[in-house]
């Protein structure tokens, strides 16, 4: 009858009972079922050599190519000039050997940066003041030769942007110090 009925919230630890319950009973489970689901299929994954059982040779192929396609983005390739001066000096700085060539200044002056200290001789800090006016130098180079060859285009490239702007800087420090 009404008196056999349990009390209402007589015991208030029944909630944490229940989330517990809900969250072990029907999740905990669920994820050790898809586990051993996706566990029996990555065996049958292995057993067929890794490759994706579901394709055909063809379409393997044809997804690894357009894998490929779509992680690069097209690019459109920036016109030589027409002027005979600007396209010897485009030449000259779109080939693998002036970037090859850059690179190595590039190390070469971190290696002059790396080797200054604090304590350091004055003559050693003249040395060095002078070495890296000489990398400035260079570098402020490389820009004007790229501008001069690329013309607008060279503020497509993400990297030329970022040595115009190290290059800016650089002048901009170099002159501060005789402030």
């Amino acid at each position: 009858m009404v008196l056999d009925q349990p009390k209402y919230e007589d015991n208030l630890y029944m909630y944490l009972y229940f989330v517990i319950f809900i969250i072990f009973g029907s999740f905990f489970t669920l994820n050790l079922f898809i586990g051993v689901i996706i566990d029996n299929f990555n065996q049958q994954k292995k057993k067929f050599g890794g490759q994706d059982i579901f394709m055909t040779e063809e379409q393997k192929k044809y997804y690894n190519a357009m894998k490929k396609l779509g992680s690069k983005k097209p690019q459109k390739p920036i016109p030589r000039p027409a002027n005979k001066f600007q396209g010897m000096v485009f030449d000259f700085v779109t080939k693998q050997a002036f970037d090859i060539s850059i690179m190595i200044l590039i190390c070469l002056n971190m290696v002059t940066m790396m080797v200054e200290t604090d304590d350091q001789s004055e003559d050693m800090e003249n040395i060095l003041y002078w070495i890296n006016l000489v990398f400035i130098v260079l570098f402020t180079g490389e820009c004007v030769l790229k501008l001069i060859s690329l013309r607008h285009y060279y503020f497509t490239i993400g990297w030329n942007i970022f040595d115009f702007v190290v290059v800016i800087l650089s002048i901009v420090g170099k002159n501060n110090k005789f402030l």
